[in-house]
């Protein structure tokens, strides 16, 4: 691959993981969410609006943890191809990419994935980001109502 695109493509690789390196701040922002809404359930659950909100907060964190370990693993994923990329002379990023898709079929017992260029990887690992957030708000949203709805 060209000089050029190998530093695009780890440039792009570095900065998809330092966005989802950011996926962490949510979630443990997510976690101290998660501590009053179980005691609110468990100590002063309230009407059923309440506990409907409640319910629903809880359901909102598990949503987000999943996406915090997603993005985890896919900011760990886009640094260390930005390191290898940034570092190595000759690199052939599509192959990298291919010989991933391989690895992660054969662990997980599936056919490998049709090749996808770095790019639509990188909008892919910003959309769990997106939808961490969005279920951190989603969390927050409905902890507030189950508090306001007293």
């Amino acid at each position: 691959m060209a000089p050029d695109k190998t530093r695009d493509a780890a440039a792009s690789a570095a900065l998809a993981a330092a966005a989802l390196a950011q996926g962490r701040s949510l979630h443990l922002l997510s976690l101290s969410l998660l501590l009053p809404a179980l005691a609110t359930l468990l100590l002063a659950p309230g009407g059923p609006a309440r506990i409907a909100c409640l319910a629903l907060s809880l359901v909102a964190g598990a949503i987000q943890a999943y996406h915090a370990t997603r993005s985890g693993l896919d900011a760990a994923l886009f640094a260390h191809w930005a390191q290898c990329w940034s570092a190595a002379a000759e690199v052939d990023v599509d192959a990298d990419l291919q010989a991933f898709d391989q690895a992660l079929g054969s662990a997980f017992g599936q056919a490998a994935r049709s090749p996808r260029p770095l790019a639509e990887r990188v909008r892919g690992a910003l959309g769990l980001l997106r939808r961490q957030a969005l279920a951190l708000a989603l969390q927050g949203l409905t902890l507030f109502a189950a508090m306001v709805a007293g």
